[in-house]
């Protein structure tokens, strides 16, 4: 079963490596070095203005402890046609499901503690603790994080004691009453409560291997966690495996209406329907857009705003882009009285839209988070540029390329 498990995990690296070369290609590490320049340079301001002894300082660490520990889950690399397969060797697999304990496990503490690194000097800054007392901290989330994800492999079994199978217990209750006494109280107490926890755990769950397990659920959850990472991948290329799904919203008719039926808006009026009714541009649209301004809100400065709201603005742009090949695999568009000139007219009405309507909204977070008229006009003028530049230039060279 190690073999079984060692060779699944091999097709999953080679397959999410495959999709992290596209996701990670020259754009976008440019946009992702600025991003955290731009965050990085925000906190150290934030770091600035803050003093010890701050009321809040306590409740942040928590909750940010807290939310640390929800990144990492049990990846089981389970398939579908298992559930027949592999049902013979139930009481084999064992050894496959504690290696998909370690792999996972793996990931998710590199999270743990890259994320406490990051914490690291706010907690510093607000309620400076000693050396010992930061180990403390950081061995308490390692091991609520391991009791955790051992809970989640031991509820995919049938146990007798049906409160073991509450989500409640190991990952929300035990985790913020132990990181209440760390934080509140001294990390020493938080380590032996975690380490009690774990052993409960452990303890409750002897012989959980002889149980039945349940391999549906196993199998859900396997299938809802790559479907999160299949998301993930799908902001920035296309990903077979998510099979788009079209719907009415019909509150968005008001706006489809804007668009005259006229022969000259044929394509105009397939694009802006296909936006709004696709949930793959549509949805990638919508979450850049937020993400973009989310940052833009906390993000203060002269000319770090302007970056990173043409940083987004080039995003949203480039990858709309690909829609304009959406409809080509239906065969009646190709038979369209239509020229290739009056189509590339009718998506460049579209992207511009699009595009000037990001840009408006990234004008007013501009103007709400932190109003400097300079600022402001500034981020007009670089949006504009960018705008003709993405839609008149940019475009019709993409468009001859993949001729």
């Amino acid at each position: 079963m190690n073999k079984l498990f060692s060779k699944r995990l091999a097709s999953h690296l080679r397959e999410m490596f495959k999709y992290l070369r596209l996701v990670f290609n020259d754009h976008f590490i440019f946009a992702l070095l600025i991003m955290i320049g731009g965050l990085g340079y925000a906190y150290s301001n934030l770091l600035k203005t803050l003093h010890p002894n701050v009321w809040c300082s306590q409740p942040i660490i928590i909750l940010v402890m807290f939310a640390l520990l929800q990144i990492g889950r049990l990846a089981t690399l389970l398939e579908d046609a298992d559930v027949v397969f592999l049902l013979p060797k139930e009481h084999a697999m064992h050894t496959y499901f504690l290696a998909a304990k370690r792999y996972s496990e793996t990931l998710a503490q590199i999270c743990q503690l890259f994320g406490l690194f990051v914490l690291l000097p706010f907690i510093q800054a607000t309620d400076p603790l000693s050396v010992a007392a930061l180990a403390g901290l950081a061995v308490t989330q390692v091991i609520l994080k391991d009791t955790w994800l051992t809970a989640v492999l031991m509820n995919h079994y049938r146990f007798s004691q049906r409160w073991l199978h509450q989500a409640v217990w190991f990952r929300w209750l035990v985790p913020a009453i132990v990181l209440i006494i760390g934080v509140y109280v001294t990390p020493l107490a938080s380590v032996i409560l975690a380490l009690a926890a774990d052993g409960i755990m452990r303890l409750l769950g002897q012989g959980w291997q002889r149980q039945a397990f349940d391999w549906r659920s196993a199998i859900g959850q396997e299938n809802n966690r790559m479907l999160g990472v299949y998301r993930f991948f799908n902001l920035f290329t296309n990903v077979p495996m998510l099979k788009g799904v079209a719907k009415r919203r019909k509150y968005m008719d008001g706006i489809l209406r804007l668009v005259a039926t006229k022969p000259a808006n044929t394509y105009l009026y397939l694009y802006s329907r296909g936006m709004v009714r696709s949930g793959e541009f549509s949805g990638l649209y919508s979450r850049l857009t937020i993400i973009g301004m989310i940052l833009l809100y906390f993000i203060h400065g002269t000319w770090l705003p302007v970056l990173l709201a043409a940083l987004f603005l080039y995003l949203i742009g480039f990858q709309l882009i690909p829609f304009y090949w959406q409809f080509d695999d239906i065969v009646f568009t190709h038979l369209y009285p239509i020229k290739t000139a009056q189509r590339i007219a009718n998506f460049k009405r579209l992207l511009r839209t699009l595009m000037i309507v990001t840009g408006v909204l990234f004008l007013v977070i501009v103007a709400i988070s932190d109003f400097q008229l300079e600022v402001v006009v500034i981020t007009a003028i670089v949006e504009i540029v960018e705008i003709l530049a993405m839609v008149s230039y940019y475009l019709p060279l993409r468009l001859r390329k993949n001729r």
